[in-house]
């Protein structure tokens, strides 16, 4: 899955991406679940009061006819009736209104949690754009809501007919007893069609609360560019920003010294910025920024460089582009000849000190002592003792032999 260029979304989404879409309103909540519980509390509150609600309504309907039989249908009477018909209607549809409100409530709070936000509210331009409205009808979503909406429409139809069908016998007995008994008849099988239609509710609430929480997470998961530009972001929060500018300043003064005595270079600005980079052999890939600090942090990476004889080089656009990247990062591909010139000018100055520093060294090294050289008797025409004699050609530099007698 891609998502306008910016990679395939493998990583889970961060804690900061759902708290935004939490605060926009986007949550995994299951309607089919509210619908459910909401049935369920209604039809049982229906069915305890079933009972005061029925006496309710016959007293209703016989004061009813009795006021029309005695007091005629004057304006008055009507008024009256209806007044108390309404006022009725309203106490017996009430614990049944409540019980919805309720389950509607219960049912938000167990899904998400309390969250009250007024962005779905907020006026927006683009939902009254008709090419993206046409688009949404024929969505994957919206196929997949109206086909759910299909199915449940088919089984709660068959259900009716099924409990009607196998009451018809009820039914057509109904018809030849009292009123009273036939509405108790009907109201049985309402209440059968009622259970099985409530369970079936249940049932669905369950399966479309586990597809919807799946189909959320799916929908929030984040590709490896949407990662790195959610970090980017977070480094613009002055909070965030502020703390972290601390410990880097901290790190520079105390444990990022000694990243910069290791460091291959350290790019300046001149004077406003300071950047060390590592390239690690061993290890391979890129080289690393290990140090970096601006102005008084600048100076003090710059001074712990001299002493370690770390080269110190100018180069203004690329210190800055260095400075961008955190501690520890390594160079992006942009910058990659950049920092290869820097290195390799590095490097051959190192070999070029190397080898000065050897060829000094061997002309500062004494001469190895060779093999003591041959003498001939000492003798003299005169016979004098004491006369040194020549050196044996071939044996090495002169010295002095021993006296003769």
């Amino acid at each position: 899955m891609s998502d306008g260029g910016t990679g395939e979304k493998t990583e889970e989404a961060s804690p900061q991406k759902l708290k935004q879409a939490r605060d926009k309103g986007q949550v995994a909540k299951s309607q089919d679940a509210i619908q459910a519980l909401s049935f369920v509390m209604v039809f049982s509150v229906t069915a305890l009061t079933l009972s005061s609600t029925t006496e309710r309504l016959r007293h209703f309907l016989y004061s009813a006819l009795d006021s029309a039989v005695r007091r005629g249908d004057d304006l008055p009477t009507v008024l009256e009736v209806l007044y108390e018909g309404v006022w009725i209607m309203l106490e017996c549809s009430l614990p049944m209104l409540g019980a919805a409100f309720i389950a509607g409530l219960a049912a938000n709070y167990i899904q998400v949690g309390f969250m009250f936000t007024a962005e779905p509210l907020k006026p927006d331009i683009k939902k009254l754009n008709p090419v993206d409205g046409f688009k949404n009808l024929f969505s994957k979503k919206k196929l997949i809501e109206s086909l759910k909406q299909l199915i449940k429409f088919a089984l709660v139809s068959y259900i009716a007919y099924s409990t009607v069908r196998d009451s018809m016998r009820e039914v057509v007995l109904a018809t030849r007893i009292d009123l009273w008994t036939g509405v108790y008849v009907g109201g049985q099988i309402i209440l059968t069609i009622a259970k099985k239609i409530g369970l079936l509710f249940v049932i669905i609430a369950v399966a479309d609360f586990f597809w919807q929480r799946h189909q959320f997470n799916k929908d929030m998961m984040m590709s490896k560019y949407d990662v790195k530009q959610e970090y980017k972001q977070s480094e613009g929060d002055p909070h965030a920003k502020a703390e972290r500018k601390a410990l880097a300043e901290e790190l520079i003064l105390h444990g990022s010294q000694q990243n910069v005595a290791n460091a291959d270079a350290v790019i300046v600005n001149p004077a406003h910025v300071a950047v060390a980079i590592k390239y690690d052999r061993e290890k391979g890939g890129a080289p690393r920024v290990v140090a970096k600090g601006m102005r008084k942090n600048a100076e003090t990476i710059k001074e712990v460089a001299r002493q370690a004889g770390v080269p110190i080089l100018r180069n203004v656009p690329l210190a800055q582009a260095l400075h961008k990247l955190d501690l520890e990062e390594e160079i992006p591909e942009e910058l990659y000849e950049a920092v290869a010139e820097v290195l390799n000018f590095v490097f051959e100055l190192k070999e070029k000190e190397q080898k000065a520093q050897d060829a000094r060294r061997q002309q500062k090294a004494p001469a190895t002592p060779g093999p003591r050289p041959a003498t001939t008797p000492a003798s003299s025409a005169s016979g004098r003792p004491g006369a040194v004699s020549r050196p044996v050609p071939g044996a090495g530099p002169a010295t002095a032999g021993p006296r003769g007698r």
